[in-house]
């Protein structure tokens, strides 16, 4: 609360004046969130979204203030909105409106505190006065619901033009009835085509079936001829790896007598 003596933007922690506070996460809900403050008589209390963010016995709204609302972000920008602002008298409880510049009239006419007259006078003054309220309260909400079905009436009208252009293009950019005509004429035509080389396109099927069985047969035949007929035998096989290593016994057996028998170098 402030008097009007602190400047909230030239102090240097704002949060050091609140007298409560509490947290609350409000990012990334996709809804507004809505903070009440309610003064009893009892005790004055803060919620937000329904749960309470502290309340305390020892606070009280003076009358003939004014309401202020101010946003600070953190190292992190953040955009805040008022969408709303609504005062209401809990259901129960009368107060008079402030009178900052009260007209000048006469004085009442003095009367007995205690009689008839001052009691109906009295309770005349407080049901007129919580009546301007309510007549207050209920004007605002037409004004705003009248402002709500103009924006509502605006987006209408905005999406009826948008979905008659979008009409228009796809008429515009669309094929006309002679070009849809010559396409089922030729989509015709290709399926009586069809029909008529079905007989053949059977007989091509057939034909390959039966070309592909054979070449399956004679291949597998063919091939077993060619292993059974042009494989060497086990026998000519053994018969050259003999050979092969007698070649090889032979010549290390020269090596070695030509070694023995050369001459030899002594140091």
């Amino acid at each position: 609360m402030n008097d009007g003596t602190t400047d909230y933007k030239s102090h240097h922690a704002v949060d050091s004046l609140a007298f409560g506070h509490c947290d609350f996460s409000y990012r990334n809900l996709g809804r507004p969130s809505r903070i009440q403050v309610r003064q009893l008589a009892e005790f004055f209390e803060v919620s937000v979204d329904g749960k309470r963010c502290f309340s305390s016995d020892k606070i009280k709204l003076p009358a003939g203030y004014y309401f202020g609302i101010s946003a600070a972000s953190a190292d992190t920008p953040d955009s805040f909105e008022v969408y709303k602002f609504v005062t209401s008298t809990a259901p129960g409880v009368t107060r008079e409106l402030p009178n900052r510049d009260p007209p000048s009239q006469p004085p009442p006419p003095a009367s007995n505190p205690g009689s008839p007259a001052n009691d109906q006078s009295s309770r005349h003054t407080s049901s007129d006065a919580q009546f301007a309220v309510q007549f207050t309260d209920l004007q605002n909400r037409i004004e705003r619901l009248s402002q709500s079905l103009e924006n509502v009436f605006r987006e209408v009208q905005q999406l009826a033009s948008k979905s008659e252009s979008r009409h228009q293009d796809l008429s515009h950019k669309g094929m006309s009835k002679e070009q849809l005509s010559a396409m089922d004429k030729r989509i015709q035509s290709i399926e009586s085509t069809l029909q008529g080389h079905t007989g053949q396109f059977s007989n091509i099927q057939s034909s390959l079936k039966d070309s592909h069985s054979t070449l399956n047969q004679g291949l597998t035949e063919h091939m077993t001829h060619i292993i059974s007929t042009k494989t060497p035998k086990m026998s000519s096989f053994i018969i050259v790896v003999i050979v092969f290593q007698m070649l090889l016994a032979g010549s290390y057996v020269l090596y070695k007598r030509r070694r023995a028998n050369g001459p030899k170098k002594y140091l």
